[in-house]
């Protein structure tokens, strides 16, 4: 023969006939043999609890699979057998559909009461709620809505014990099943409170359980821990129906939320006593909770009993009215005004990123709630529409990101600008002066700009203060080429635009920097021209205003007049080119701003 554990599957063989298999049957437990009989032939154990366990059987008379409870231990005490024939009792008196019925109360033929119930198949809540927190559980047979049509079915078969002055207790995952055929049930009916009865028998039941594998039981504080109630941790006497509804809305918490409202072991008794953070929203944020189920749950779960929801049957009816699409207006509007004085509060606070986040989250949940909620809907709007008086995190984030790219964006528009010039310089090798060394001089810094451009095209942080220092410099040396006021100023206004235009990643990207720099590389030459530093471009006399340009020789008509054509033409199309570019972004910026504040007012209800 062999002994079977249901739950760990673990065997313990036993030889036929041998000492063993003798001190095995008088020392330890109940052999299947001793419930076999006429009427019955016991297959294997299929579970057990802290006081019994439960075989598969058949029943030859009427020809049906039962599953049978007994007694564990060998020699029980008589309260301990009399605890047994308790639960059978209790089980036996509430006939409703989702409480196993319990066909026959007997003993064994080694004195042993036990007790013949339906057999079930199916599977326990516990394993549907383990089963959908992994991937492959995504795509379960049990959905949310299946999964609260049995909550429901579960309440009414509590409120059906309550009527009857029964009190489970021990409500848990473990001890909901659901049938392969639709059928719900409520198990273990071994802790079960009588209304008006003394607990006193309860009060040797060991800590391994009086009801199942982690029930608790110390004096009169009887149930698991992290689905007690805390009047049935403080081990109050008077408990009644609202300690189960308390352990339903523990069931319904982990429904939504996907995790217990409280831990397991000592830390659940504690934190039945001081954790309020009973809304499953707040738990799981990510999870897409009813807001009425939301509210339900934390009502169903305030350790304050009078304002818990009162019966098995109110919490019942909640979730099937949820289900059935009847949602409780009235309820919701309620919630809707709890949210937007939640929203009008953070938004009076300040208007710093947290305030204003929550303000928003909350004046969307009372919009949501309470579409006509005139308040909620002005609340909205003005969150939507009026901008925050300092940048949140990600919008500051946003906001850098977008200059990166549009510096990126300049900086291949520089390279072009660097490769028309580069193109251009022997036009201007052609009209200077035999061994002019300033053609050389700006092709050079040219080039260097042109490298510095690629950088930053390909850089996440462009280095434009060096591009102002470069493009200073251009100007500077085309003002000692063709003297300061001839043809320097508008190069300098025209690169000036352009690097205003530019995104700021240095203090040199300022306006003002980008003014002092360019009027500095067109007056510096000019003034040390003045102070005799360097040789003089231009002179005004009495008749004309002659310009002695060291980068032009004058025998050479043709190229000057070709450059200076080129060098017009050059400076009017590229600054209309950049002007155009920047009214094309402001416009399509604004045009973007102006059609979101416009779908956002249409999310918006109108009020009169």
């Amino acid at each position: 023969m062999s002994s079977d554990d249901g739950r760990t599957g673990e065997r313990t063989v036993v030889v036929p006939g041998t000492v063993d298999e003798r001190n095995l049957q008088e020392r330890t437990e109940p052999t299947p043999e001793a419930l076999a009989g006429a009427r019955y032939r016991v297959a294997r154990r299929i579970g057990k609890g802290g006081m019994g366990e439960v075989m598969a059987a058949r029943d030859e008379q009427v020809g049906r699979d039962v599953a049978i409870k007994r007694m564990r231990a060998a020699a029980p005490s008589e309260r301990a057998i009399q605890r047994f024939l308790r639960e059978a009792s209790i089980q036996g008196r509430l006939e409703h559909p989702a409480i196993v019925p319990v066909h026959e109360i007997g003993h064994d033929t080694d004195g042993l009461p036990f007790f013949v119930m339906k057999k079930l198949t199916g599977i326990t809540l516990a394993k549907i709620l383990e089963d959908q927190k992994t991937e492959s559980g995504k795509d379960h047979a049990f959905p949310l809505q299946r999964v609260l049509r049995a909550f429901a079915e579960v309440c009414l078969a509590v409120e059906f014990a309550h009527v009857r002055g029964v009190v489970h207790r021990d409500l848990k995952p473990d001890n909901i099943m659901l049938g392969d055929f639709g059928e719900v049930y409520v198990l273990d009916w071994g802790v079960a409170k009588i209304v008006g009865e003394d607990d006193g028998e309860f009060s040797d039941v060991d800590s391994s359980g009086g009801s199942g594998e982690h029930a608790t039981a110390a004096g009169t504080t009887i149930g698991t821990p992290g689905y007690m109630a805390p009047e049935q941790v403080r081990g109050a006497t008077d408990i009644d129906g609202r300690t189960d509804v308390y352990t339903l809305g523990c069931l319904l918490f982990e429904i939504l939320a996907g995790e217990s409202l409280h831990p397991r072991g000592y830390e659940g008794l504690q934190s039945a006593l001081l954790r309020n953070d009973n809304r499953p929203s707040e738990r799981a944020p990510d999870r897409n909770i009813p807001p009425e189920l939301d509210a339900l749950c934390a009502q169903a779960t305030t350790p304050d009993r009078d304002v818990r929801v009162q019966t098995a049957r109110e919490l019942g009816d909640r979730v099937q009215r949820f289900l059935d699409g009847d949602r409780d207006l009235a309820q919701r509007k309620t919630l809707a005004r709890e949210h937007l004085e939640h929203a009008r509060e953070a938004f009076a606070a300040g208007d710093g990123e947290d305030h204003r986040s929550t303000a928003m989250r909350e004046a969307a949940s009372a919009l949501a709630l309470d579409p006509a909620h005139a308040g909620a809907a002005e609340l909205v709007g003005r969150l939507m529409l009026e901008a925050p008086r300092t940048n949140p995190r990600e919008v500051e984030q946003a906001i850098v990101d977008d200059d990166i790219r549009a510096a990126r964006v300049n900086a291949q528009a520089g390279m072009i600008a660097i490769a028309g010039g580069v193109v251009f310089s022997p036009l201007m090798w052609w009209m200077a002066p035999s061994g002019s060394p300033y053609v050389l001089a700006l092709t050079a810094v040219m080039l260097v700009m042109g490298v510095v451009s690629f950088y930053n095209f390909k850089t996440p942080t462009p280095l434009t203060g060096l591009v102002v220092i470069g493009n200073a410099v251009i100007v500077a040396v085309v003002a000692r080429m063709f003297s300061p006021i001839l043809i320097a100023p508008g190069l300098a206004a025209m690169l000036a635009m352009a690097l205003v235009f530019t995104p700021r990643f240095s203090w040199l990207g300022s306006g003002v920097t980008v003014a002092l720099s360019m009027i500095i590389a067109v007056l510096g030459p000019w003034l040390l021209e003045q102070a005799g530093v360097l040789s003089t471009t231009m002179t005004v006399g009495p008749d004309a205003v002659v310009f002695d340009a060291p980068a032009i020789d004058a025998g050479h008509a043709g190229p000057v007049l070709l450059v200076g054509g080129i060098y017009i033409v050059s400076l009017i199309a590229g600054a209309s080119t950049i002007a155009e570019i920047m009214r094309n972004r402001t416009r399509e910026a604004h045009r973007h701003l102006l059609m979101q504040a416009w779908q956002l007012r249409q999310l918006v209800p109108r009020s009169g």
